[in-house]
């Protein structure tokens, strides 16, 4: 089961049961935040201008994942293509170590939207050395819609 999510920045975002939006979103202008009831959080932009192709939706995430490689030290773990009905999507993800030593993953999607929206999802995991979670991720691309 999910729960949808209709943000103000024009999309529609579908998160497991136990979801929750985070009032004040610390990941910068023109982002919404959401926390997963096992302390994963989600980060979602609206920025239309960041992609008009896959090859624009596969860079988002490459250079997204590039700050975790740059700022932390992290590592690729996995990278593809995402089918979903009506949109281009890709996704990056690689494990870290936070500032505080503490086992991440931060997962990098991007989805191109038919019609032109870009949504850019950051889903940032504590990473214990469980495999990634690849039905999730499928999910919370297929739950992207736009609204507007």
């Amino acid at each position: 089961m999910s729960t949808q999510f209709t943000t103000d920045l024009g999309f529609a975002i579908s998160l497991p049961d136990g979801a929750e939006a985070i009032e004040e979103s610390t990941a910068g202008p023109k982002t919404c935040q959401f926390s997963l009831p096992d302390a994963s959080i989600v980060s979602a932009v609206r920025d239309d201008a960041a992609a008009n192709s896959l090859a624009d939706v596969i860079a988002w995430t490459e250079q997204m994942a590039d700050h975790y490689v740059t700022s932390f030290g992290a590592t690729e773990e996995m990278q593809g293509a995402i089918p979903s009905a009506g949109k281009q999507a890709f996704a990056y993800s690689v494990a870290f170590s936070d500032t505080e030593k503490w086992p991440r993953r931060a997962t990098l999607i991007g989805a191109l939207l038919d019609g032109g929206p870009f949504i850019g999802v950051t889903l940032l995991t504590t990473n214990l050395g469980q495999p990634l979670d690849v039905a999730l991720v499928q999910d919370i691309v297929d739950g992207i819609a736009a609204t507007d």
